[in-house]
């Protein structure tokens, strides 16, 4: 490992990319509506209700384990950081609770809400960060988890053309990467929306693989979100060198405002506790191949890996370091908390080791 003091001109904009993934900015921009689009809405049956022909198979779709969702109401969709995503842009999923602007009413779900309970259990709360509570950082509730991943798993899809459109255009389909406790690979399913002054779709739910008008509408269901078409970068070479320059990392206030106290207030102290700490888990890396966490930047458009810091006791985590493979050598790239960081590696697999939900 080498500790440099001095600014190279490999390193991204630390603060671009933690806004990006929090969903400040918007990282692609959506095409055009899918092709095929129907411009007569209303003209399929509501959602949750099979199309004439297509009877359902074991009963209503709540019996078979199909959660359907509500029609939103006509409303136009408010101007808010959500629908900057691409996912918002392409369908209403109605009211959502992380919406202060239209939240379904007290008591009742909102689609995250009932996928979470349709897909295998998960904890989406996330670990608890450092700097989690501060003035300034991210507030955060069960689900935000699972809604990041939601948000980017759709965008990567859109980006890949794997969001499709059924041949006779009554549905769009993307592939959410999640499973039921039966394994069976769960899919969000859209109807044209009725409201011409919003996004062209509407979600109709979350669905199956064995749901019937999947394979009736959709001659090949749209495959996963890919990330790399090099398994090796999911894996930490310990034979590269990996170069840390901790004054660079720490004139960013973000990366510093991830840092637990006293350090956050002691960017001196904690360059010197930083030092040591990545001298620590590359060590710890070598031991263990799994202890580097693969993520996804979807600022740089690729996966990253993740090194956990142990500041202020051995055997407390307190962030992550993302490194970036940059020639033949890992850099030091960014610190985040631990929430954040969980939110990256959990668009790839469900994180294990270090980096923890519980």
């Amino acid at each position: 490992m080498t500790l440099h003091e001095s600014k190279h001109a490999g390193y991204t904009d630390l603060s671009r990319l933690h806004q990006n993934f929090l969903g400040e900015n918007d990282a692609f921009q959506p095409g055009s509506p899918p092709p095929g689009s129907p411009t007569a809405p209303g003209s399929v049956p509501p959602p949750g209700v099979p199309l004439p022909g297509v009877p359902p198979v074991g009963g209503s779709p709540v019996a078979r384990s199909v959660v359907p969702v509500a029609a939103p109401p006509a409303a136009p969709q408010p101007a808010s950081r959500l629908f900057q995503r691409v996912l918002y842009k392409h369908a209403d999923l109605g009211p959502l609770r992380s919406d202060p602007d239209r939240r379904p009413p007290a008591g009742e779900d909102d689609c995250f809400d009932q996928l979470a309970r349709f897909a295998e259990s998960e904890s989406w709360s996330g670990p608890v960060s450092a700097h989690r509570g501060l003035p300034g950082s991210a507030q955060h509730d069960e689900l935000w988890v699972l809604r990041e991943y939601i948000e980017w798993t759709f965008e990567r899809l859109h980006q890949q053309r794997q969001v499709i459109t059924s041949p006779d255009g009554a549905y769009s389909l993307f592939n959410t990467g999640l499973a039921t406790s039966q394994q069976e690979t769960i899919y969000g399913l859209f109807v044209p929306s009725r409201n011409p002054d919003g996004a062209p779709w509407q979600l109709a739910g979350w669905y199956p693989e064995s749901e019937r008008r999947l394979p009736d509408h959709f001659p090949d269901l749209p495959g996963f979100a890919t990330y790399t078409e090099s398994p090796a970068d999911f894996v930490y070479d310990w034979r590269r060198e990996l170069t840390v320059n901790p004054k660079h990392l720490l004139e960013s206030q973000e990366n510093l405002g991830s840092l637990p106290d006293p350090l956050r207030s002691n960017p001196y102290q904690a360059s010197l506790v930083l030092e040591g700490a990545v001298r620590r888990a590359e060590a710890r890396v070598r031991r263990s191949y799994r202890v580097a966490v693969p993520c996804w930047d979807p600022a740089a458009e690729r996966v990253q890996l993740l090194l956990p810091l142990a500041l202020t006791t051995p055997e407390t985590v307190d962030v992550a370091l993302m490194v970036s493979l940059e020639g033949d050598a890992y850099r030091g790239a960014m610190i985040l908390g631990l929430d954040v960081a969980y939110a990256r590696a959990r668009l790839i697999a469900r994180p294990e080791e270090w980096l923890s939900a519980k």
